[in-house]
């Protein structure tokens, strides 16, 4: 009830910042990776660089600054009874560690928020709102609880430096500010670009050590590259699928073989869902390499209808009630589109309708 009444008032009066997806009605990390994505294709159409920064907050719900929270609810206006129950809610909690059959004597949590409560992951979301002031103007950045993103794009490589090396100094001096770390060994570089002329990537550092520049990374679930093609991301798709068919194969056995709704149930739990994470995203790719998840699909089918090697794929589709690959990826984005349209204050939004690159 206290969470559902703090969420309302913050919606309300837009105290949340639009860049935070994490724990907010109709947005999802679909938004935060279609905005990346538009960001990048837009740097690819102008024939410029895109360096993107990833990193997360260290232990995030454990270093929360308690006193940090009261003191968000009080700059937003809130006053009486429910700044007084959070504090009540926050304040004389104790944890012991279990070894065995053994108990370590209590400590008192000084710091952090605890997991597994709903009104945390609201006040979580209060405490880091306060990231994008330490932003720079043009600067990009993506919020999703902990996970955090910024990119900036433009021709020149210095021009780019500049700018993000001015937006870490002051995200450092947030962090520290605000009782959070700054996670240096998950924090990479990456540099979008498909000039065929060869460039020297970025110099960037936070909190004197010097960040990475990597060919891949993982954001939100998906892997980019540098030149976009989710080449690599298909085939860890591919990778995690077929484990999961491994387990088709064994219910599907001739001799203990379950009956066929309820091995297309596994295939929707286990399968399907994988494929249809960020394919409005990842759909991009060329057709060559989505033949990869048409391949597995057909595959699962085959073992849930106990169909022949030569069935065609159409016709296990059919009697599946499965669509296509193809047809499954643009019906989602479609609905995607739809949900978007009503809801015009996300910031995905202007990158899916008003972008100025009609094709």
């Amino acid at each position: 009830m206290i969470n559902t009444r703090l969420v309302w008032y913050l919606e309300k009066l837009k105290l949340i910042t639009p860049v935070q997806s994490g724990f907010r009605k109709q947005r999802s990390t679909s938004d935060q990776l279609v905005r990346l994505e538009t960001f990048v294709r837009k740097t690819f159409v102008n024939k410029q660089h895109t360096v993107a920064i990833y990193f997360n907050l260290e232990k995030a719900y454990d270093t929360t600054w308690k006193y940090g929270i009261m003191k968000d609810l009080f700059d937003a206006g809130l006053r009486g009874r429910l700044p007084i129950f959070t504090g009540n809610f926050l304040k004389d909690r104790q944890f012991q560690v279990r070894l065995g059959t053994h108990l370590s004597t209590l400590f008192n949590q000084k710091m952090g928020v605890p997991q597994g409560s709903i009104l945390s992951v609201t006040l979580f979301a209060l405490k880091v709102n306060s990231i994008v002031k330490a932003i720079c103007p043009n600067v990009k950045c993506s919020v999703y609880v902990d996970n955090f993103l910024i990119c900036y794009r433009s021709k020149h490589i210095h021009i780019i430096e500049r700018h993000l090396q001015q937006c870490l100094n002051k995200l450092q001096y947030w962090a520290d500010t605000n009782g959070f770390r700054c996670f240096t060994s998950k924090t990479f570089c990456m540099h979008f670009c498909r000039l065929l002329k060869p460039y020297l990537d970025p110099q960037l550092s936070l909190n004197g050590m010097p960040i990475p520049v990597v060919e891949k990374t993982q954001f939100l679930g998906l892997i980019f590259v540098s030149n976009l093609s989710f080449i690599h991301h298909l085939y860890y798709l591919k990778e995690k699928c077929l484990k999961a068919i491994n387990l088709l194969r064994v219910v599907a056995h001739t001799s203990w073989r379950a009956d066929q709704q309820t091995l297309l149930h596994l295939y929707r739990s286990l399968i399907k869902s994988k494929l249809d994470y960020g394919c409005i995203v990842h759909g991009s790719a060329r057709p060559s390499y989505l033949k990869i998840l048409e391949l597995i699909h057909n595959h699962a089918l085959r073992l849930c209808l106990g169909a022949y090697l030569t069935s065609p794929a159409v016709t296990l589709c059919v009697q599946a009630t499965e669509p296509l690959p193809a047809l499954r990826r643009k019906k989602l984005a479609l609905q995607y589109c739809l949900k978007l349209n009503a809801n015009t204050s996300n910031l995905a939004y202007n990158a899916v309708f008003n972008s100025k690159f009609k094709t």
